[in-house]
């Protein structure tokens, strides 16, 4: 296109070098008409005005004709102002073809109304249904101006060249996960036909193309005149999908396990099997332990095979229950303790439908029978009897006066019969001399005979022995004990 930036002297009636006056009076800016703006390329734009029975415009005969039913494209910038000789109120382009000077025979592209001062760069496509010569540029009326007859003002400025496009228009179904069924599909217009075809990665040559595996397509269509278009499409991947909803059993053997399905995506209908076997359903209850085998089908034969592995908890069991008994019929030291395994944890424990209580442990029990329960965190339940006894009717603590600490596993350590829930308890053996031997806080242990890791000869000990009874009294026993080989 001959001076595409619209070089020319300023002035008003007047059109740029290399163009003509369409129609009435367009000029030449800056410097006139009270207008000082800025060419956007070059040194001068073109300002044209308009109405509903007034336009102005600018034309040239065009190097190569617009061919009917080709597509082109060009750009240009554009820009408005309010005041040019009198108020405007909006801006809109006009592109005309014609075969002759003046002729508007088909108009091709507008830019539609807009009001922004500032340069802006606009792009038109079109598709001329005639082949035409002559291409021109109106100020062009497209709704009503409140403020004069003269609404329209357009500032034009730096236009490209027209150049020939090809229009597509790319399409893709989806792909199944596991199968290439996807298909690419592009639809041209606006160029000369016979058209050629790339489709790449896969180097086909046809418009459509199918048995696709998921991902991006990129093709090439080249017109009969050279002229080219490129473009790419996604071939998805279905998105057929069964939500599973898997609710297992509290406890063991209940056989309240269920599987529930929602199916959604793909191509409705859906088939679906189970263990090989078609089925209708989409909820699953009451079923047993196992592995369930699913198999779902769309229209599009799209299929997604998938295990759901039911597994309950194990049994809650009591693997064993062990009992201490009370140190005498007067007191409640006695104790129930539980070891389990199975079912889920966390475990809690009661006796006789007491609380119940997060210890393994339960203490402070009299002597006699009990029913016992463990539960687990989902409710499951074990339990049994057991009993707690009690050796001696009667409360009393008891010193021996010999032990032999040979290693024979009898009488080996000196330590008091405890047959009471005692409490503050404290030994100590002194030897002949008064060295303190041997001390413990603790009835459960008992002297070996050594002292500071050295084996005592056998002899005479002296033992002090305190504790408060289950009755709240202190008690002092004194006396001596004999270490015999």
């Amino acid at each position: 296109m001959r001076n595409s930036s619209l070089e020319g002297t300023p002035g008003v009636k007047v059109a740029p070098g290399g163009w003509t006056v369409a129609a009435n009076t367009p000029d030449v800016l800056p410097g006139v008409m009270g207008i000082y703006k800025i060419a956007n390329a070059g040194n001068t734009f073109v300002g044209l005005q308009g109405g509903p029975v007034y336009r102005e415009g600018i034309e040239q005969e065009l190097p190569a004709p617009l061919i009917a039913d080709r597509t082109y494209t060009m750009s240009f910038d554009l820009a408005y102002n309010e005041m040019y000789g009198h108020k405007h109120c909006y801006g809109n382009l006009a592109i005309f073809g014609g075969s002759s000077p003046k002729d508007t025979a088909e108009l091709l592209w507008t830019s539609g109304s807009f009001t922004d001062t500032s340069w802006h760069r606009w792009n038109a496509i079109f598709t001329p249904k005639k082949t035409h010569t002559y291409i021109s540029f109106y100020a062009y009326p497209s709704e009503n101006c409140p403020v004069s007859s003269y609404g329209v003002l357009v500032f034009i400025d730096n236009l490209s060249t027209i150049k020939q496009i090809l229009r597509t228009q790319l399409t893709a179904t989806s792909s199944c996960k596991t199968t290439g069924t996807g298909t690419v599909q592009v639809k041209v217009n606006g160029g000369a036909e016979p058209y050629t075809y790339l489709w790449t990665p896969g180097n086909y040559t046809t418009p459509e193309v199918s048995g696709l595996t998921a991902g991006t397509y990129a093709v090439t269509v080249t017109a009969a005149n050279g002229v080219t278009a490129k473009g790419a499409v996604t071939v998805e991947e279905s998105d057929l999908h069964a939500a599973q909803q898997v609710t297992i059993s509290d406890c063991a053997g209940d056989n309240k396990n269920a599987i529930s399905l929602n199916i959604t995506g793909g191509l409705p209908p859906y088939d679906l099997s189970l263990n090989g076997k078609e089925t209708e359903e989409r909820d699953f209850r009451q079923l047993t332990p196992g592995n369930y085998v699913f198999v779902l089908k769309d229209k599009q034969v799209c299929a997604d095979t998938f295990n759901i592995f039911i597994k309950e908890p194990k049994p809650l069991q009591i693997r064993q229950v062990a009992t201490t008994p009370c140190s005498c019929s007067e007191v409640t030291d006695g104790s129930i303790r539980w070891e389990v395994d199975g079912g889920t944890r966390p475990y809690k424990y009661r006796v006789n439908e007491y609380a119940w209580q997060p210890d393994s442990i339960q203490a402070n029990l009299k002597a006699g029978n009990y029913q016992y329960e463990v539960a687990d965190a989902n409710g499951c339940v074990d339990g049994g009897h057991t009993s707690i006894t009690s050796p001696n009717q009667y409360c009393f603590v008891m010193m021996p006066s010999a032990f032999s600490p040979n290693g024979d596993g009898n009488n080996d350590l000196f330590r008091p019969r405890v047959y009471d829930a005692i409490t503050d308890y404290r030994l100590s053996v002194y030897n002949r001399w008064g060295s303190l031997v041997f001390q413990t806080n603790d009835p459960k242990t008992g002297w070996d005979g050594y002292s500071h890791g050295v084996p005592q000869t056998p002899q005479a000990f002296i033992y002090v022995c305190t504790f408060t009874t289950s009755k709240s009294e202190p008690k002092s026993y004194t006396g001596s004990v004999v270490l015999v080989k």
